[in-house]
């Protein structure tokens, strides 16, 4: 039985529409995941803020309540704030990566272009000419 349906109107089984589900979710990037996380802890903000209004209004009942969502509300508070700080670090990760994608060129025989000659050499590199450096020795 086909219920679901794709982007172009498409009938999909559930078993079709979830491995295109799973796909999807396996390619979110880091930044798109705390983005995610970002909206949630606003919700998350929003729905403790109005919970504590309401306990404050019937203090006289719910004050062990009130204290409870303070309490919530702090520790939300403080994880919105670092999700936020994590978002910046991945944008900034994710805004060089665009630079250095634009800078570089590589011509098909292998000829250093433009941006080339400020690229560093990865720990890999390093440690694969140690390597190196000793089966030449050994020899």
């Amino acid at each position: 039985m086909k219920i679901f349906k794709d982007k172009e109107g498409n009938k999909l089984t559930f078993k079709e529409f979830m491995t295109r589900w799973k796909g999807g979710i396996e390619n979110v990037t880091p930044l798109q995941k705390t983005k995610i996380q970002l909206t949630g802890t606003k919700i998350t903000l929003l729905g403790l803020f109005l919970g504590l209004c309401v306990s404050i209004y019937g203090w006289k009942n719910l004050w062990w309540v009130g204290i409870i969502l303070i309490g919530a509300l702090i520790n939300t508070g403080v994880q919105y704030l670092a999700t936020k700080q994590q978002k910046k670090l991945y944008q900034t990760i994710e805004d060089n990566f665009k630079e250095a994608d634009e800078e570089v060129e590589i011509s098909l025989d292998g000829e250093e272009k433009k941006g080339m000659g400020d690229m560093k050499m990865d720990t890999k590199d390093y440690i694969n000419l140690d390597k190196d450096k000793e089966v030449k020795q050994n020899e």
